[in-house]
């Protein structure tokens, strides 16, 4: 299979599996809230328009193999069970890698992620989006959203509420009294050493389980 037939097939199943996404999820919104209702024509072409979008940028980055079962099986999974953090990957990352690194195809090509290549030490993913490569463990981020699917990002979020509910709470009463008495040398739970965040957040990213 050619790079230009990679390419033209990833575009129009984006574009198909994000409209039908679309719908799906605009229909259930409804069914959740009343109030939020979409026109099944414009949930398509909202979801046309963002699978586009994603189907260029994956595409001509040719971020999924084609070639190979496991390349289809990806890019099925990011357009169905995963589509909201496809979603999320493509307008958020794109939002702020494109200020932090550029866009990499040596690093994209056949990896099924968007990579944004810099030289510093910063690595982040969001959805299928990367920036700075597969670090440490980013690559486990990809695979926790397309495991989780819909709830990864809710379950995430609640994850980080509830650590940061503890983090503060410790530090503005047992630890605050702990640090004035100088029995400890901060008030806040602190991550270990090895912990790609430190300071007051580095517990809060080191305790969340995501």
């Amino acid at each position: 299979m050619s790079n230009t037939v990679k390419t033209v097939l990833t575009v129009v199943i984006a574009i198909a599996g994000s409209a039908g996404s679309f719908i799906l999820y605009s229909f259930l919104f409804h069914s959740l809230i009343s109030a939020i209702a979409l026109p099944v024509g414009i949930a398509a072409l909202v979801g046309a328009v963002l699978g586009l979008l994603y189907g260029l940028e994956a595409g001509l980055l040719r971020i999924y193999d084609l070639g190979s079962a496991t390349g289809w099986l990806w890019l099925i999974i990011d357009f169905s069970w995963s589509y909201p953090n496809t979603i999320y990957g493509l307008v958020l990352g794109n939002l702020i890698y494109p200020f932090l690194g550029t866009l990499s195809r040596e690093q994209s090509e056949g990896q099924n992620w968007i990579v944004y290549a810099h030289n510093g030490s910063i690595a982040q993913t969001l959805g299928t989006v990367n920036l700075g490569g597969a670090g440490n463990h980013e690559r486990i981020h990809l695979f926790q959203a397309r495991g989780f699917g819909p709830l990864f990002l809710p379950l995430g979020l609640a994850c980080y509420v509830v650590t940061s509910l503890i983090q503060v709470l410790f530090t503005s009463t047992a630890g605050m009294v702990l640090w004035l008495t100088h029995v400890r040398d901060t008030p806040y739970f602190r991550p270990p050493e090895s912990s790609a965040v430190h300071g007051f957040f580095g517990w809060i990213y080191y305790a969340t389980p995501f």
